[in-house]
């Protein structure tokens, strides 16, 4: 592991972040809590993402305030050998276009947030011989960041487990999200229906919804359990008709824009177990169940839940194994016994860092310092 950071001297040296990669909306919205609080501590710093042109950065970051630019790369894994030879031959030219952007921009640091688009900035930055820190929000480091660890100077890390992968390189940090979910009481509610949140992301997750769904039959419409679902846009209708045939009330939404608000109100959150995910369920100090996503690249979703489960802060469902009526009496289990949820509840708190954000912008100070 890195060691101490070394006292700050007077000034910032942070004043250009180039932001590489981000292959999902919760790693971008990582880096925007990064980019806010950088604005917050320091007076006139600017930002650049730089990410895949079919990614969802091209929308999410320009919407919040940010500049964006797209390189023209793909994947490798998982994606049939044409495109990944197509991937190979864009390489070149990925990486022509990255020294070219980073030479017009001046970053003071590069900061990989994964993903395919991440490596020929992470790369071109190397051979220019900006200090390049990589952000690894999961257990497991996914393709990108387990080949760039010999290529930077360190990689802030979320959980102990994932420091092997990065050795001297690492620094256990948290991961950043939003300060609104640090606020969030961990208590539980003693009286009355527990109240549980179901996402699945923000574009939802069909399976999760069906779940849920197929659980309700054996659920009481007026017992322990009142639900708040946010659906997506795709499955809105069909879940929210859904309910009405149960004689369930409950609150259904296609998208929750304010999520902190909505995890205080929650005692218990179903949700899958991508990185952001599990950082916002940390910070607020929820309980949790997990349906990882079985497909998710590397199985990392299911190494990310199996973290929170051996630290007693969570519960793990495999979404093939599953049916609506052992999820029902799993509900009403939990639902009756708010001792445990309260055991829950702290042991995921104890896994939060609250000042991950200060940590990563001491880290960038630092590695900025020694170049």
């Amino acid at each position: 592991m890195l060691g101490a950071t070394p006292p700050r001297e007077m000034g910032s040296m942070i004043k250009r972040v180039l932001f590489a990669g981000g292959g999902t909306g919760g790693h971008i919205f990582m880096a925007v809590a990064l980019a806010r609080e950088l604005e917050k501590q320091k007076t006139g710093v600017e930002f650049l993402f730089v990410g895949a042109r079919k990614g969802m950065g091209k929308d999410i970051v320009p919407a919040l305030g940010f500049r964006f630019q797209t390189l023209n790369i793909g994947g490798f894994k998982g994606v049939g050998l044409f495109r990944a030879a197509v991937t190979l031959l864009q390489i070149p030219g990925s990486l022509l276009s990255s020294r070219r952007m980073i030479r017009a921009f001046s970053p003071s640091i590069i900061v990989g947030l994964g993903g395919y688009s991440s490596g020929p900035i992470m790369l071109a930055g190397k051979a220019l011989g900006l200090p390049g820190l990589l952000i690894e929000p999961n257990v497991q480091p996914g393709f990108t960041n387990r080949v760039l660890k010999h290529w930077v100077d360190a990689a802030a890390v979320a959980f102990e487990e994932t420091a092997r992968w990065f050795g001297k390189k690492s620094r256990l940090t948290g991961i950043p999200v939003r300060q609104e979910f640090h606020q969030v009481s961990s208590k539980i509610s003693r009286d009355g229906p527990l109240c549980m949140l179901v996402f699945g992301g923000s574009q939802g997750s069909s399976p999760i919804n069906q779940l849920v769904c197929e659980a309700l039959p054996f659920l009481s419409p007026t017992g322990e359990l009142k639900i708040v679902h946010q659906t997506g846009l795709t499955d809105y209708l069909s879940v929210k008709k859904k309910y009405q045939q149960a004689g369930f009330e409950a609150e259904v939404i296609d998208f929750i824009q304010d999520m902190p608000a909505y995890f205080s109100r929650a005692d218990l959150i179903l949700s899958r177990a991508g990185a952001s995910s599990v950082a916002e369920i940390a910070a607020a100090g929820r309980p949790s169940i997990l349906i990882p996503l079985p497909h998710a690249t590397d199985d990392h979703q299911r190494i990310n839940a199996r973290a929170l489960v051996q630290k007693g802060a969570a519960l793990s469902l495999e979404e093939s194994e599953t049916t609506g009526e052992e999820l029902a009496r799993l509900l009403v289990e939990l639902a009756q016994n708010r001792d445990r949820l309260d055991q829950m509840a702290q042991a995921s708190r104890e896994l939060a860092h609250p000042d991950s954000r200060t940590k990563i912008i001491e880290l960038m100070e630092e590695l900025i310092q020694q170049r």
